[in-house]
């Protein structure tokens, strides 16, 4: 079917688009010149902060070389808390999400899952946590976007403001398809 490939295509669009993000990092400690990518970065003294595109970061977070700007780290897991817990108290409202927010949980997941090394019983803990937080956010999220996607008012558009591009991109594909539907039934 069309429309998988075309999920699957858009998920892939928005992951590369999140690699390519650029959020702000402190290098822990002295490094001299970093060859990323075919550039030449660098020297970092300790505590310097800098804007770096998301694929260099977690290269730089894997070897402890920096650390992610608290505020800049939507995907951590006190701040995925944070977002769910407003999610959940206003039932009938958008909570304002992080452009790429699931892009970046699920790689935080994917990350988490992939260091074998230190998978122990927190680790596991954290990493259900998350995906039992993602799935009822998804389902709590799916229902006030349909309620977006079927209404033709033009107060979409500050709604739009408040979705992560993912969710965009599917109230989109929804409106499209139900105005379609719409018109194909009543003509």
């Amino acid at each position: 079917m069309t429309f998988q490939r075309d999920v699957r295509t858009a998920k892939e669009r928005f992951e590369i688009q999140f690699l390519n993000e650029t959020r702000t990092c402190s290098f822990r400690e002295d490094v001299p010149e970093l060859s990323i990518g075919g550039e030449t970065l660098g020297p970092f003294k300790s505590g310097t902060e800098t804007q770096l595109p998301n694929w260099v970061i977690e290269k730089l977070v894997a070897h402890n070389l920096v650390d992610l700007d608290a505020t800049e780290a939507y995907e951590s897991l006190r701040r995925f808390q944070n977002l769910y817990n407003a999610e959940e108290k206003q039932p009938h409202k958008l909570q304002v999400f992080p452009p790429l927010l699931y892009s970046a949980i699920i790689r935080k997941v994917n990350q988490l899952q992939s260091d074998k090394t230190s998978i122990g019983p927190r680790r596991h803990e954290e990493i259900e946590k998350i995906r039992n937080m993602l799935e009822i956010l998804v389902e709590t999220r799916l229902s006030k976007l349909w309620r977006v996607a079927k209404s033709k008012s033009g107060a979409n558009q500050d709604r739009r403001k408040q979705m992560a591009l993912e969710e965009r991109w599917l109230v989109d594909e929804l409106g499209t398809l139900l105005s379609t539907w719409r018109e194909m039934v009543t003509e």
